[in-house]
């Protein structure tokens, strides 16, 4: 199975990919670490991508995908274009559901915190949220979680693990 954990930043993707990816041994892979200097650039600057920008690295994203039979991809994967690149065979979208309040809580209090780089700050947000197609019933494939404040990361791999019968390797 190839797992998409999908939502706009400060959903928590890339946490609940490392944790999701300890308890399967399947690698994680981390979709801002394959963007172009300039959309990394671009995104510092407080400017939103274009589906131009976009494109080249669903792109790249699609060929990581095609070449690990299991992985966990964190990627935003906002309108369901982008999704319709990322759709290879076994792959699985988790869409990280999260209040608008509770994300800029979190984007404000980042700051590098995980341990990973952001490119998207709490400026971006508005622009993400406003490109956003959340999912809709035509798209099977798609578990959507309703994260509250109150859900731990260990509350929500244990439920995507169970959702999607996925067994825990530890």
């Amino acid at each position: 199975m190839r797992l998409i954990l999908m939502g706009v930043s400060g959903s928590g993707k890339t946490t609940l990919g490392q944790d999701l990816a300890a308890r399967t041994g399947w690698p994680f892979l981390d979709g801002d670490d394959f963007h172009t200097p300039q959309a990394r650039a671009k995104m510092a600057a407080g400017l939103g991508l274009s589906d131009g920008d976009r494109q080249p690295w669903l792109e790249r994203l699609r060929a990581e995908l095609l070449a690990l039979p299991e992985v966990i991809l964190a990627c935003s994967s906002l309108r369901h274009s982008y999704r319709d690149v990322l759709r290879v065979p076994d792959a699985r979208f988790v869409f990280l559901n999260v209040p608008q309040s509770l994300l800029l809580e979190r984007l404000q209090e980042r700051g590098g915190r995980s341990g990973h780089e952001h490119f998207a700050h709490a400026d971006l947000l508005p622009s993400q949220l406003q490109t956003l197609e959340p999912p809709d019933r035509g798209e099977a494939d798609v578990l959507t979680l309703h994260v509250t404040a109150q859900d731990s990361s260990a509350d929500l791999t244990r439920l995507t693990l169970s959702a999607l019968g996925i067994a825990d390797a530890r």
